[in-house]
């Protein structure tokens, strides 16, 4: 392999423009090495391999009243979308009604009202803040998607997978009160319908997305809607299954790849003896079991109750 000569600080690491680069005298050869990547117009970077390097690569070059948006800002929040970010997606970028385009290739534009969504800048990259960020979703996801994403800002949930927007202790990123509002100062905008919807449905505690796709399957279904993570107390112990009708003693627990780590197994298996000595029926469930809209997830639940008739 061909060794290049190393790059000054701080040109070796990251992405940087080329006029900075030669700015600090850094020659067009090198600039022109085959261990740099050239991800935008007058730009260059190491390897890139993950959505905010890309972002970060974008951001030397983009305009500073633009930000990112939809399913970028929603990724790098950590919001949950179902497709895995592959390096083929086109970056979302918002920029305010009335300003120039960027007419940069790699990435994909939309118009929002500068003065009703807010930006913020999180991790060094200028983006749309979760609320607004879920706005822009709401152009093109589907209501059960757009449902997954407004449970996970309502969770109060620690260990909900990859999310990263800011959170006090023990509360969500808003309450659905706040997001109504929010909803109501975004009064006649694109998504702004298609978000309230998602909001009805949405509720408070779901600790992954699947838990969410869990409980609207069952809905869907035509069964009563599943409490999200009930309390019920055993012996003293404060327990919460994922879902479950309490007064029918039903408990719905998701396993997820969470639940394969053995600390979280022996929990697992140490609440699940609990539940079943206090007369309690455990639905326990997979991935593999929401295929065909939830057919078995379903038709498990519906034994449960039925058992319980």
């Amino acid at each position: 392999m061909r060794s290049h000569t190393p790059l000054p600080q701080p040109f070796d690491e990251g992405a940087f423009t080329l006029a900075a680069a030669r700015q600090a005298g850094v020659g067009t050869g090198r600039l022109r090495g085959d261990d740099l990547e050239r991800p935008f117009r007058g730009v260059r970077s190491a390897p890139i391999t993950t959505l905010p390097e890309h972002a970060l690569a974008y951001a030397e070059r983009m305009s500073p009243d633009h930000a990112f948006a939809g399913r970028t800002a929603a990724r790098l929040w950590g919001l949950p979308l179902a497709q895995k970010w592959t390096r083929a997606e086109l970056l979302d970028v918002a920029r305010p009604a009335g300003s120039n385009r960027a007419r940069s290739k790699g990435i994909r534009e939309m118009t929002v009202a500068k003065e009703r969504l807010f930006c913020v800048v999180h991790e060094g990259l200028r983006m749309l803040d979760p609320p607004s960020t879920a706005l822009t979703l709401a152009r093109e996801l589907s209501h059960e998607h757009l449902v997954q994403v407004v449970d996970a800002l309502l969770t109060p949930a620690k260990r909900y997978p990859d999310l990263r927007v800011p959170r006090e202790p023990s509360v969500g990123y808003a309450t659905p009160e706040q997001l109504a509002a929010f909803l109501e100062g975004c009064a006649g905008l694109a998504g702004v319908t298609a978000l309230r919807a998602a909001l009805t449905d949405a509720r408070v505690g779901s600790e992954s997305r699947f838990e969410t796709v869990t409980r609207l399957l069952i809905v869907e279904a035509g069964l009563p809607e599943p409490e999200v993570h009930p309390l019920i107390v055993v012996d003293g112990i404060d327990l919460h299954p994922d879902l479950g009708y309490p007064d029918l003693k039903i408990a719905i627990e998701y396993e997820g790849d969470g639940h394969r780590e053995q600390s979280t197994w022996i929990r697992d298996i140490d609440r699940y003896a609990r539940l079943e000595a206090a007369g309690w029926i455990i639905v326990r469930i997979t991935r593999g079991d929401l295929g065909r809209r939830g057919a078995a997830l379903v038709q498990r639940v519906a034994s449960a109750r039925a058992r319980r008739a």
